[in-house]
């Protein structure tokens, strides 16, 4: 009896050693009690049945395991067989908390109404069972602990053996299993990370506590395991909750809680059993009338769908709007050479209804003189006429199309049609020195005031007599030029008067002492004549 009572007093202080205030027995009575309402709150909560029935063995086994270690605590010194017993009791609730753990995760993808356990789970549960039986059965093998004599009483001296880094890898694996399933949910699902961030810290924080209680950190390792992945376990299956990760009926109840509803409860044969008082359904509205069968009967309610309907109409609207503007954006390039092609047919049909308008009276006049003409040199002199005005027209219609993409002639394309205008007027009695000194490019209406001018002044020098003149292109810093030279002719003056409006002040005569010259200059950079 004197030993008895020597040992309870050893055992007083420990026991008597306070946690937040309040002895381990009594926190530990308080725990159990605090898991079995918060656990049978998320029992209720969770809206799938295999999930639900998993949480529910969580529940005993948190149970069992504090009452373990309820047990090692009030335990009496000298029973060490019995305490290590107790402790190895740790580790078969952690392995099927572990498998619980996969469970709750593999039933938040599944239908509410599956409870089946599929048979790798029923293999991972076996596996879970056989470390735990090599944990209880250490005392022979010492295979998990390698227990060595001590002289404290109180406290084991043990190293770890192979089979315990093989359950603890067994459990992380486990763990990882879990999250890595629901990852893979919240992936497929495209699931924020708003409602991720609640159940990945939990395990990152009991990952890390764990860690550091593995390698005996000094003010971890004196905490209470137990006590800390209760806390922990429950956390994480009410943060699953929380972020919708794990189906619940908490957003039915938010639904109900958070709107009015009218509702009406009719039996199989469809008469009203029970009616709350209505809220009224406008006729004009776009109501959609739902139903769900329960027990014994059915739910009907209305739906007002006419919000829904317009924000969805909208989204087509935006989507549509989007769909256009990707097909412009790919087809931009497209549409820009379909608008320069467009331009320039315009610029063309421009110019040459212009040079029609401008050569109309003209072509009359020599195709009625052709009419009359009985042959001999007048004939092939309105015929050298008439081929000049279908040169100029042709050349005027190439030079706009190969300066249609930049507004930009490459100088030889002036050249070419210089040189065929120059060959019809030969024919008609007019001979054509050229003088070119241009090199690279020129801007299009350069090239085509320069080559309109060039025919007009010829047709001109042809209707005055002249039998020959010098045409010269020069380019300078200031701009580009184009003189033509006759012998001293008073037409030349009169030519540029009439035709001042048109070109503008870059036409001018200049009075020379061996003739006179027609002057049109274009300047660089403003593109004023």
């Amino acid at each position: 009896m004197e030993q008895f009572l020597q040992e309870m007093t050893e055992l007083l202080p420990f026991l008597q050693e306070p946690r937040f205030g309040i002895p381990l027995p009594v926190l530990y009575l308080i725990i159990m009690i605090g898991v079995i309402l918060w656990g049978g709150s998320l029992r209720e909560r969770i809206f799938q049945l295999g999930a639900r029935e998993a949480v529910g063995w969580s529940i005993w086994v948190w149970l069992v395991w504090l009452t373990i270690r309820l047990l090692r605590l009030t335990l009496i010194t000298g029973w060490a067989a019995l305490a290590r017993l107790l402790w190895y009791g740790y580790y078969p609730c952690m392995g099927l908390l572990a498998f619980l753990v996969v469970w709750i995760s593999y039933a938040s993808n599944r239908t509410p109404e599956d409870r089946a356990l599929p048979r790798w789970l029923q293999g991972l549960l076996l596996v879970d069972l056989l470390l735990a039986g090599l944990a209880l059965t250490n005392d022979w093998h010492q295979l998990v602990f390698q227990i060595q004599p001590s002289t404290n009483p109180h406290q084991d001296i043990y190293t770890y053996g192979f089979v315990y880094y093989l359950i603890l890898f067994s459990y992380l694996a486990q763990l990882l299993l879990a999250n890595g399933w629901l990852c893979w949910r919240a992936f497929r699902e495209k699931i924020s990370l708003e409602r991720l961030w609640q159940p990945f810290t939990v395990i990152l924080l009991y990952g890390g506590y764990i860690a550091s209680y593995i390698l005996r950190v000094s003010w971890i390792f004196r905490s209470e395991l137990v006590l800390w992945t209760a806390f922990f376990g429950f956390f994480w299956m009410e943060a699953l909750l929380r972020s919708r990760l794990l189906p619940g009926n908490s957003q039915y109840r938010d639904c109900f809680l958070h709107s009015r509803l009218g509702l009406t409860i009719l039996d199989r044969q469809g008469r009203v059993v029970y009616q709350c008082e209505q809220l009224p359904v406008s006729p004009d509205g776009d109501w959609q009338r739902r139903t769900m069968p329960i027990s014994g009967g059915q739910v009907v309610w209305y739906q007002d769908m006419g919000e829904l309907r317009q924000k969805k109409k909208k989204l087509e609207l935006t989507a549509l709007t989007l769909q256009r503007v990707y097909r412009l954006r790919r087809n931009w390039e497209k549409i820009r050479r379909e608008r320069i092609h467009q331009q320039t047919r315009q610029r063309i049909y421009e110019e040459v209804e212009g040079i029609l308008q401008t050569r109309g009276p003209l072509f009359q006049q020599y195709a009625r003189a052709l009419a009359q003409a009985e042959g001999g040199p007048e004939a092939r002199q309105l015929v050298a006429r008439l081929n000049v005005l279908a040169c100029y027209l042709k050349k005027q219609c190439v030079l706009l199309l190969r300066g249609r993409e930049d507004n930009c002639l490459p100088v030889r394309e002036l050249q070419l049609a210089v040189r065929e205008l120059c060959h019809y007027l030969e024919r008609t009695g007019v001979k054509t020195l050229v003088d070119d000194r241009l090199e690279g490019q020129l801007p299009v209406t350069t090239a085509l005031a320069f080559f309109q001018l060039l025919e007009e002044a010829s047709e001109e020098a042809v209707r005055q007599g002249e039998s020959s003149q010098i045409c010269c292109f020069k380019e300078s810093e200031k701009g580009w030029e184009l003189s033509l030279l006759w012998d001293p002719r008073p037409w030349v003056r009169e030519f540029v008067a009439q035709h001042q409006s048109r070109y503008g002040r870059g036409l001018f005569c200049r009075e020379l002492e061996y003739g006179s010259s027609l002057v049109l200059q274009h300047q660089k950079g403003d593109g004023s004549w």
